[in-house]
């Protein structure tokens, strides 16, 4: 048998390591753009980099990344882009709060603001909404035969489904190519489940893709 030995092989570094130097950089995670982190949000409806993201928000504005201090920066947000801030009533960044309230009209016009030709700093919006029938949370969604599938491909939308509460948020090209912003609202569904309001509010959506619209 070979002798034994405690030193490293020839041509191998020994296990021993040097103690690097206080302050050195052992290694370093960097965060995506923050228009790639609200694209994640938008698309996949994470709960969790909404709330992360209102609390940026909250720290750009000079408040504290605490709910009261998001709530108030969102509102300030709003006013400085010409929205109606009065119309916007959430606690949280997440929407997950049952106190929060915000009107159709609100969404609507700021997605509408959005796809302004003289605000091309916010149409990266638009890149994060599910697609109909194919992305994010519409993907399986508008592509069963019925009235609902006519708008796969033409309707972006951010989706949100909570107990007794579904709702539906962004564009549809109309049949003329003309682009038009909605929102629909459902609340007190009944507790048998999100579908049946999903239906209802995918066939809106819908109806809107497919009218001649001027």
């Amino acid at each position: 048998a070979a002798p034994s030995s405690s030193a490293a092989p020839a041509g191998q570094p020994s296990q021993a390591a040097t103690p690097a130097a206080p302050g050195t950089e052992l290694g370093r995670v960097e965060s995506p753009p923050l228009a790639r982190l609200v694209e994640i949000m938008l698309a996949d409806s994470d709960n969790v980099v909404a709330e992360a993201l209102v609390r940026q928000v909250a720290l750009a504005k000079g408040e504290p990344a605490t709910y009261p201090g998001a709530a108030t920066a969102m509102k300030k947000v709003l006013a400085d882009l010409g929205l109606p801030a009065a119309e916007d009533g959430l606690v949280d960044g997440s929407g997950l709060s049952r106190a929060d309230r915000v009107t159709p009209s609100l969404l609507t016009d700021a997605l509408a603001l959005a796809a302004r030709p003289d605000r091309p700093e916010l149409h990266g919006l638009f890149a994060g909404l599910p697609v109909a029938g194919y992305s994010g949370t519409l993907r399986y969604r508008f592509r069963s035969a019925g009235p609902s599938q006519p708008g796969a491909g033409l309707v972006r939308a951010k989706t949100g489904t909570l107990t007794g509460v579904s709702a539906i948020s962004g564009i549809a090209v109309t049949r003329e190519g003309r682009l038009l912003a909605f929102t629909v609202l459902a609340d007190r569904v009944p507790l048998v489940g999100p579908v049946p309001a999903q239906d209802a509010l995918d066939v809106i959506a819908a109806a809107l893709a497919g009218c001649g619209c001027r």
